[in-house]
C-alpha cells in the first residue's frame, strides 16, 4: 500500500493535513458514506484527516480521524462561519468541501446540480400537480437554492469534482463553472465488501425474516428521497405486475418510516439499514429509477453484489455501463410500463437475471473504489502544487522495511 507525504521546498516531509467538511458523518447516505470512506481510506495511507461536521455517527467515533463539531444550526451562513473558524485553526494543506459550505480549495457536491436537481424533483410529480406544486414551494425557497448555489460554485478558487460527464455539463450550463475548475472522478465501490457469495447466508435469513418466499422474485429499491429517486414509478410498475399475477414483492431500504402496504405485504419497507450488502444479497433485481442522480451509489453497490441492475440515463451511474450487457438502461425515469415490461421479462427469466447479474458484477471490479480516491488524491496534488507543496508517495513495505 503506498503512503503520502508532502514535502516543501527544502526537501522536509510531513504527513498531508486534509480537512473534510460534510454535514453528517454517519455512514446514512451517499455523501455520508463517501466520506467515511474516504477519511478511511486517507489515513490509512499516512494523511492527518480532520473531519468538520453537525454530527458524528457512534461508530464513527472510533475511527482513527479527528472530528470537530460544528454548531447544529441550519443556518446556512452561520455553519460556513463556524467552519471557516475551525479550518483556520486546522491549518490544512487541503480543504475538501462534500458540497456544504463555500471557499473550500475543492468543491464536490454529491447532488450534482442544485438547480438540475429541482427541475428533476417537478418531473417526478404528476403533470397535473406541477404547477401547484410551483405555487405551494415558496419563491423565497427557491432563491435561497439558487442563490446558495450561486455562491458555493461561484467561488472561483475552488475546483469543482463531478461525478458523470452529464453532471459536469449541468454545472457548465447551470451554475456557469468554467470547464478548466472541473474535475470528473465518477464514484467507484469496493466490491468485495458486496460480494454476493460473502453474504449468500445472511441474505437467505432475511428473506425469510422478511417473510419472502423461494418462489418470489424479490426488487430491492434503495434510496432516502424516494420520490427524486423514482420509487414511486417502481411501487407502481410491481403493484401492477403483481395484479396480473407476476410473483414480484419489493424490498425498500433507506428513509425513515418503516411500514408495509397493505397490498398483501408486495411491498415491505425496512428504513435504514446497516447491514446493505445483506440486503443486496436477498434480492433478485435491483431497481433505481432515478429522474436525477449524480451517480448512484446505490446502483453500484447493487452492481458489485451480482445483481441485475435497472436504472435511468437521468442516474449519472448510467454512462458506467452498456445497456442490455450488464444493465438495463431506461430512458424516462417516469414511464411505469416499460418498466413494468423490463421487471416481467426479468421476473420470467432466472437465466437472463443470472447473466446480467455476472456481467454486473464484473463491471463492478472494474469501478475500484481505490481507483476513485486515487483520482481524488490527484487533485489534491494539484491544490497543495499551487502552493510550492509536492505530494509524494512511498510505499508502505519499504518505509517499514527502513524503519
Amino acid at each position: 500500500m503506498l503512503r503520502y507525504s508532502l514535502r516543501d521546498s527544502t526537501g522536509a516531509a510531513r504527513p498531508p493535513r486534509i480537512a473534510l467538511l460534510v454535514d453528517r458523518f454517519d455512514g446514512r447516505g451517499g455523501a455520508e458514506t463517501y466520506s467515511r470512506d474516504l477519511a478511511v481510506w486517507l489515513a490509512a495511507r499516512g494523511c492527518d484527516v480532520h473531519v468538520l461536521g453537525r454530527m458524528c455517527g457512534l461508530r464513527e467515533q472510533l475511527l482513527p480521524l479527528t472530528f470537530h463539531t460544528l454548531p447544529p444550526t441550519r443556518n446556512w451562513a452561520a455553519f460556513t462561519r463556524a467552519a471557516d473558524a475551525c479550518i483556520a485553526a486546522i491549518a490544512p494543506d487541503v480543504t475538501h468541501d462534500m458540497g456544504v459550505a463555500v471557499g473550500c480549495d475543492i468543491f464536490h457536491s454529491h447532488v450534482g446540480s442544485p438547480l438540475a436537481c429541482q427541475q428533476a424533483a417537478e418531473l417526478a410529480h404528476p403533470a397535473w400537480y406541477r404547477p401547484l406544486r410551483r405555487l405551494v414551494q415558496s419563491a423565497g425557497r427557491r432563491r435561497r437554492i439558487a442563490a446558495r448555489a450561486a455562491e458555493q460554485f461561484g467561488a472561483e478558487e475552488s475546483l469543482c469534482i463531478a461525478l458523470s460527464h452529464r453532471g459536469a455539463a449541468d454545472l457548465t450550463t447551470l451554475h456557469g463553472v468554467s470547464p478548466g475548475r472541473i474535475r470528473l472522478v465518477p464514484n467507484g465501490v469496493d466490491a468485495e465488501r458486496f460480494n454476493p457469495a460473502r453474504h449468500r447466508d445472511t441474505g437467505a435469513a432475511l428473506r425469510r425474516r422478511y417473510g419472502f418466499t423461494p418462489d418470489d422474485v424479490v426488487v430491492i429499491g434503495v434510496a432516502h428521497n424516494r420520490r427524486l429517486k423514482g420509487m414511486a414509478t417502481l411501487i407502481r410498475a410491481v403493484l401492477g405486475l403483481r395484479h396480473e399475477g407476476v410473483p414480484l414483492k419489493l424490498l425498500l431500504c433507506g428513509g425513515h418510516a418503516a411500514w408495509q402496504s397493505p397490498a398483501e405485504n408486495a411491498v415491505v419497507e425496512v428504513g435504514c439499514v446497516s447491514d446493505m450488502p445483506a440486503h443486496y444479497a436477498a434480492a433478485d433485481i435491483a431497481v433505481q429509477p432515478s429522474f436525477y442522480d449524480a451517480c448512484s451509489l446505490a446502483t453500484l453497490e447493487s452492481l458489485a453484489g451480482g445483481l441485475p441492475v435497472v436504472t435511468t440515463r437521468a442516474n449519472g451511474a448510467g454512462e458506467l455501463l452498456t445497456h442490455d450487457v450488464n444493465a438495463i438502461v431506461l430512458d424516462d425515469a417516469g414511464d411505469v410500463g416499460t418498466l413494468a415490461t423490463t421487471l416481467r421479462r426479468l421476473a420470467a427469466d432466472r437465466w437472463l437475471r443470472a447473466s446480467l447479474g455476472r456481467a454486473a458484477r464484473r463491471r463492478a471490479l472494474e469501478l475500484s473504489v481505490d481507483d476513485t480516491f486515487s483520482s481524488i488524491i490527484a487533485v489534491y496534488g494539484e491544490v497543495v502544487a499551487a502552493r510550492g507543496y509536492r505530494l509524494m508517495t512511498v510505499d508502505a513495505a519499504i518505509q517499514r522495511r527502513a524503519a
